[in-house]
Parts: C-alpha cells; sequence; structure tokens
C-alpha cells in the first residue's frame, strides 16, 4: 500500500474515520504552531515608554463657563444667467 494514497484519500474523506483524524491532527498542529509563534513574539518585543504629560500651559475652561461657537450662514453663489433654450426638431 502506498503511503501517499492513503493519506490523500482520508484527507479526501475516502476513509471517514480517517479524514476526520486527519482532520483534527491539522487543525491540532496548526493551532498549536501560531500560538508558539505568538509567545515568542511576545517576548521579542520591548515594554512601551511610558508617555510624557502634556504641558499645563493651556488649560481648558473651567465647567461654569459658557462655550459659545461662531456659525457662519454659507453664501449662495450668484445663480449664472442661461441663454435661450436650444430648440431641436425631429425628422
Amino acid at each position: 500500500m502506498n503511503y501517499t494514497t492513503t493519506f490523500t484519500n482520508c484527507l479526501l474523506s475516502a476513509h471517514l474515520i480517517g479524514g476526520a483524524l486527519w482532520l483534527v491532527f491539522l487543525f491540532a498542529l496548526c493551532f498549536i504552531g501560531v500560538h508558539i509563534v505568538r509567545i515568542a513574539q511576545a517576548k521579542k518585543k520591548k515594554p512601551p515608554k511610558p508617555k510624557e504629560e502634556p504641558k499645563a500651559d493651556i488649560q481648558p475652561p473651567t465647567p461654569q463657563e459658557p462655550i459659545y461657537y461662531i456659525v457662519e450662514k454659507k453664501q449662495r453663489r450668484a445663480k449664472a444667467k442661461y441663454g435661450e433654450p436650444k430648440e431641436i426638431h425631429f425628422k
């Protein structure tokens, strides 16, 4: 019996139990591989640097002071003057 043919038949579910076992085996192999890579990359990362605090030159308004916004209405453009409509004659 050829090993390649048996493996292929199992993957194609020619043998239902064999195909299911190979499917579970391959899933577990990929699952473990992905997590090993993630753990290895997490160990290589450096800890993040602490962020500097913003300067206190500008102070936010206190809650008691009302805030006013200036809103300007958009100006419409002047409509262009249209000439006489063209007449189209169908034959």
